[in-house]
């Protein structure tokens, strides 16, 4: 049997897997705590740092392309906070209307719909969505049925209430 015609590892071409450099490392990570700051789901980033570079080596390994768009989002950032400044940069990446148009036609629509929104998707995953709904004693993705007058969590009461 010719070589070629063997089964393709998981990488096609292991010999060129690559990954990002510290710098768009830095800046992916930059860009996650933001998203925790901006949508307030994620007080403790540091918790999820590893889950977030393996996630990114996965998918470099599932598609080199991606290393593309992680260094573009990296630039994006960049010419955004410059221009605009941090808060209203990342703002922009996250609500701009003409970001989120499908296909992605520009590099800011590329940077929120290929890396920023994964991004958000991985932190809810990674048990962002617990900010939200304001459970008292979280049991993580399975907590119970759902059966009305059953609920699986008690709610959050102030105190005096």
């Amino acid at each position: 049997m010719a070589n070629y015609e063997r089964g393709a590892p998981h990488h096609p071409y292991p010999h060129q897997e690559e990954l990002a450099d510290p710098e768009t490392m830095a800046g992916l990570w930059d860009l996650f705590v933001q998203i925790g700051k901006f949508w307030r789901n994620n007080a403790e980033p540091q918790a999820m740092r590893t889950n977030l570079v393996a996630f990114i080596e996965n998918r470099i390994q599932l598609n080199p392309n991606y290393l593309d768009e992680y260094v573009n989002a990296v630039e994006v950032i960049k010419e955004l906070v410059a221009e605009l400044g941090e808060e209203n940069g990342y703002r922009k990446l996250f609500t701009d209307p003409e970001a989120n148009i499908s296909p992605p036609a520009t590099r800011l629509a590329r940077a929120r719909q290929r890396v920023s929104n994964e991004f958000v998707a991985l932190q809810l995953a990674l048990g962002g969505f617990k900010a939200l709904g304001g459970a008292k004693n979280y049991l993580g993705y399975i907590a119970g049925a759902n059966i009305e007058g059953q609920t699986p969590y008690r709610l959050y009461q102030k105190k005096g209430t």
